[in-house]
């Protein structure tokens, strides 16, 4: 995070404030982080890495005509059991990943799940089951 000026922008936007001399410290391992100070290093990481990351992730989704994901249904197991229904999990190839890294990258969950339940909405009547999402993986 020390070696671009990104870096530096993105430790500002999630607050740090710091001189020259408490980074070099900081490195030398001199001194360490508070721990407030910790969690907003680590915000700016994750979201410097996002941005980072996000065109070679759409590029690879994006090859071949899409990737296709597995899809598995809204956990029941804290549904009473004569309530629960029988749900399988689905394919479904997803063309343009554009827009879902795009909000992905931007931590914009509203954008996020916007996009999430436009490429759903085809999974037939059932597809409200497969609405909330925790997370998706992606095999290397």
């Amino acid at each position: 995070m020390t070696r671009s000026r990104t870096g530096y922008a993105y430790m500002q936007d999630c607050g740090i404030r710091l001189d020259g001399r408490k980074i070099a410290a900081w490195l030398a391992e001199d001194r360490t982080p508070s721990p407030e100070q910790q969690m907003r290093l680590e915000e700016a990481f994750r979201r410097l890495r996002r941005r980072n990351m996000a065109p070679s992730l759409t590029r690879r989704l994006n090859t071949d005509g899409g990737t296709s994901v597995e899809i598995y249904p809204v956990d029941q197991s804290e549904v009473d059991p004569k309530h629960q229904r029988v749900a399988r999990w689905r394919y479904k190839n997803i063309y343009r990943w554009d827009p879902i890294v795009a909000a992905w990258s931007r931590s914009d969950l509203h954008d996020l799940t916007h996009q999430w339940q436009y490429i759903i909405s085809d999974l037939d009547s059932d597809w409200r089951q497969y609405e909330y999402v925790t997370h998706l993986g992606f095999r290397a």
